[in-house]
């Protein structure tokens, strides 16, 4: 049987490699177009809008030449907006704004850069944010994560997300004493530097309150030398983070926080170090192919010795992680970031002016310690008595722990948080708990508030009774109308008498 030149099976073959060639170029192009879509550089007259009410919950804007990260506008919570760097694989803000008022995610938003300044508009054109003292001709995102302003004549930038941190460092970015702290999401914890050393603080009273509650000091550093320049840290993608002398020639080291892959000669991962909602300053790495981030250090490797996972006036309890109440022996549900606390949480002092002090109830408690009460404020050679009268007439001490064994006095000179639990009875806790304000919800006092009651049942009843008396007057009209009507029709006379009757009984 003779076979036709289209049923030869060389001919077939390179007739379907010629396919796959023009499906793999088109691809290619489709591929290589879709990625000259992405927009890499904002020049200025630059206008991006936010969708009120975007389903999504980020709207890139502006990308990284590598596409792992991208700045756009992002929904915080549930109904707030911000301007963020985000590292795509993962959805996590790298860098935020963090303007003192966030956007409304349910209200338009814009995104200008024009006369060489970025800035946050909201829907009321109210400024949220504006990388402030810039003047540039583009911004562009950098493959490490930073956002960036820049002339074009100039290799330096004019202004860097680098420069002002929210709450995560990166590769590459330097921390140093000038740099803004770093703050945790919930705006309750920060991490600052000092000249030789690098701090968690909590932050109270809108931060004019932040007392330390873990601090790590570099070892070679020589705090005594009035000469030697500052210490600044920096992520480094060994496994590390480093301390070095600021100035000079090169990097001088002078100590190393060792993460958990160190020694594994971990490459090609990207790190992160974040100050968490809990107080913990984590080292965190992505690697390819990944789909977590993988934790490999943590400042405070024990739960009780966070500052807050019991909340105000809570007990954590260590080994067990459970959470009791200072007020209360009973046992709550175990110590979490969510965990309910036994009191509100205070936003104000004690002192009422003129050195005053409000009313406080008093609350003590044996077997009592703080896990950081080599950071606080402390007096020596006091009883226990000594100890709860120096913050029982201080209006902004809020409470004492007193060791038997040491005589140490230790003064708790911010709000009540978590304390740690120690089975020693010699270690005693006087701590002050506010007193509602009676009849909170009016601003009254009882007096005033059962006055206001009365006088208001009095003028409801007044209410009442001209209610009824109008009542009463439209009626009689309405009746001496219909009388009026009858008459000019013409009735019979013993009709008038009935209906002046009438009108006279209901009268009388």
């Amino acid at each position: 049987m003779r076979r036709g030149k289209g049923d030869d099976p060389a001919i077939a073959a390179a007739v379907a490699i010629a396919v796959l060639c023009v499906a793999s170029a088109v691809l290619l192009a489709n591929g290589a177009a879709e990625r000259e879509e992405l927009t890499t550089q904002l020049s200025n007259g630059f206008t991006a809008a936010h969708a009120a009410g975007a389903a999504v919950p980020f709207e890139p804007v502006l990308y990284a030449p590598s596409s792992a990260f991208a700045l756009g506008f992002l929904r915080v919570g549930a109904a707030s907006l911000d301007l963020a760097v985000v590292h795509l694989p993962s959805s996590f803000p790298v860098w935020r704004a963090t303007p003192a008022r966030l956007g409304d995610w349910s209200s338009p938003a814009t995104l200008t850069f024009d006369d060489g300044s970025l800035v946050l508009t909201g829907h009321d054109d109210g400024v949220l944010w504006q990388a402030v003292d810039t003047v540039g001709d583009v911004v562009v995102l950098l493959d490490s994560s930073n956002l960036v302003v820049r002339r074009h004549e100039k290799t330096v930038p004019e202004w860097e997300s680098f420069r002002h941190p929210s709450d995560t460092l990166v590769l590459g970015q330097n921390f140093t004493r000038s740099s803004p702290p770093l703050v945790s999401a919930n705006r309750r914890f920060s991490l600052r530097l000092g000249k030789t050393y690098m701090a968690l603080h909590m932050e109270f009273y809108g931060g004019r309150t932040t007392p330390t509650y873990w601090r790590h000091t570099a070892l070679e550093a020589q705090p005594e030398d009035g000469t030697e320049p500052p210490v600044y840290g920096r992520l480094d993608a060994r496994g590390f983070f480093g301390l070095y002398l600021e100035g000079g020639g090169g990097d001088q080291r002078v100590d190393v926080l060792s993460f958990d892959t160190f020694v594994q000669n971990l490459t090609g991962a990207f790190r992160r170090m974040t100050l968490d909602d809990d107080g913990n300053l984590r080292a965190y790495y992505w690697a390819s192919g990944s789909k977590a981030w993988t934790s490999d250090y943590r400042a405070i490797s024990e739960r009780c010795e966070l500052p807050t996972p019991c909340g105000a006036y809570g007990l954590c309890v260590p080994g067990k992680a459970e959470c009791q109440c200072l007020d209360d022996n009973s046992t709550s549900a175990p110590a979490a970031a969510d965990a309910p606390s036994c009191h509100a949480e205070e936003t104000a002092d004690l002192c009422a002016g003129s050195g005053q002090q409000l009313g406080f109830d008093v609350v003590r408690r044996k077997r009592v310690s703080v896990a950081y009460k080599e950071e606080l404020p402390f007096e020596t050679n006091r009883t226990a008595e000594e100890c709860e009268a120096a913050c029982a007439g201080n209006c902004s001490c809020w409470g004492a722990v007193h060791s038997g064994a040491s005589g140490y006095c230790y003064l708790i000179d911010f709000p009540v948080e978590t304390l740690v639990y120690e089975a020693d009875d010699r270690k005693v806790g006087y701590f002050k708990v506010r007193k509602p304000t009676p009849a909170s919800s009016t601003g009254m006092s009882p007096g005033v508030a059962a006055a206001t009651a009365a006088l208001s049942l009095v003028l409801v009843g007044l209410a009442m009774a001209g209610a009824c008396i109008g009542y009463q007057i439209r009626k009689r009209r309405k009746r001496r109308r219909a009388g009026m009507e009858q008459e000019l029709v013409g009735g019979m006379y013993k009709d008038l008498n009935s209906m002046d009757s009438s009108n006279n009984s209901f009268r009388a």
